[in-house]
């Protein structure tokens, strides 16, 4: 595995490590938002990246599914030349947007 993806091995598989963590979420509040910040800040982080390297455009949101303890970990993410996707497309502003998206988890 290293010798084929010799250049991005490591970054596959802390984003599998990430995954698995996501599936197995529970824990504390704290360890959940922390667990939550981290990948929000990793997918921004890749967002960002194609964006200024390949010229990728996206959006995507992000929000916890226990919805007695998650109500507050919610996030939007528009690289800029998809700004304003969610307003235009969908009608909805971000915190909008999280609403219903929490509504169909």
């Amino acid at each position: 595995f290293k010798a084929q993806y010799k250049d991005t091995y490591s970054t596959i598989l802390e984003t599998w490590k990430e995954a698995k963590e996501l599936e197995n979420m529970g824990g504390t509040l704290a360890q959940r938002q922390q667990l939550f910040d981290k990948s929000k800040k990793n997918l921004n982080h890749t967002f960002t990246a194609l964006s200024k390297a390949h010229g990728f455009e996206g959006a995507y949101l992000l929000a916890g599914r226990v919805v007695n303890q998650d109500g507050g970990l919610g996030h939007v993410f528009m690289t800029p030349g998809a700004e304003k996707f969610f307003v235009t497309r969908c009608r909805a502003s971000e915190d909008e947007i999280i609403g219903h998206f929490k509504a169909h988890i």
